[in-house]
């Protein structure tokens, strides 16, 4: 009689422990996975994960909460959902900060105002500030591309291209350390690419430098990293 106790107690106990951690399990990846399309889902995924996310919890609820209810009282099994919870994005958080891709894009000439006619330098510069090393794919080779624009009429943001580096259309990856900088240098002579028997004109002369992205399918134009500088052309 004792023995059939005990074996019945220990079977129990072991069905309540098996709960627990599928329960536990459960919890846990439905809170990473709901981290993970918060932050980098698409709009159809969010929206089909959100749908998913309403019917889940019922299922949950009848298969292991109703059942733990007979061993567990209610406000223990809100601590361990909401223990596991936090474990879950503490943990979700810190392999995040570790592996998701960190990037300093930036662009610089080496003076802010020229004479006509001086070369301009111009320096890009692609930084991993990551902890681990990254990777992306250029739809050029280089894989920056330069485009200076003038400032056409008195809006600024409408602007006349003078210049642009050439490029060798192929998509190419690259991969960049962490801490370290991909940097490429160009120059610009001050000519007109499109006339380039004609002066340009003196005054304000935007650098623009972009990565072209090569999981766009819109050609030079579509923009992976995108910055700029301005600078000035004087005849005095």
């Amino acid at each position: 009689m004792f023995k059939n106790l005990k074996s019945s107690i220990t079977k129990g106990t072991m069905r309540s422990g098996l709960l627990v951690i599928v329960f536990s399990a459960i919890i846990f990846i439905l809170t990473t996975v709901a981290f993970i399309v918060v932050h980098v889902g698409t709009q159809p995924l969010v929206l089909y994960s959100a749908l998913a996310y309403m019917i889940i919890p019922f299922f949950v609820y009848a298969f292991l909460v109703e059942p733990l209810m007979k061993k567990l009282d209610r406000k223990r099994i809100l601590l361990l959902t909401f223990g596991v919870m936090s474990i879950a994005l503490v943990s979700t958080q810190s392999i995040w900060v570790i592996t998701a891709p960190k990037w300093s894009f930036s662009v610089s000439t080496n003076k802010s105002t020229y004479m006509f006619g001086e070369t301009v330098i111009i320096s890009v510069s692609l930084k991993n500030m990551g902890f681990i090393s990254h990777s992306f794919k250029s739809k050029v080779t280089n894989p920056v591309v330069i485009s200076i624009e003038r400032p056409y009429g008195d809006n600024p943001t409408v602007r006349k291209q003078v210049w642009y580096s050439p490029y060798h259309p192929e998509d190419t990856e690259f991969s960049v350390e962490p801490n370290r900088i991909l940097q490429r240098d160009f120059l610009w002579n001050q000519t007109d690419i499109h006339s380039p028997e004609e002066d340009i004109e003196s005054g304000t002369y935007y650098i623009i430098a972009f990565i072209p992205d090569a999981q766009d399918d819109i050609g030079i134009r579509s923009k992976l990293f995108n910055t700029y500088t301005i600078i000035n052309i004087t005849s005095t």
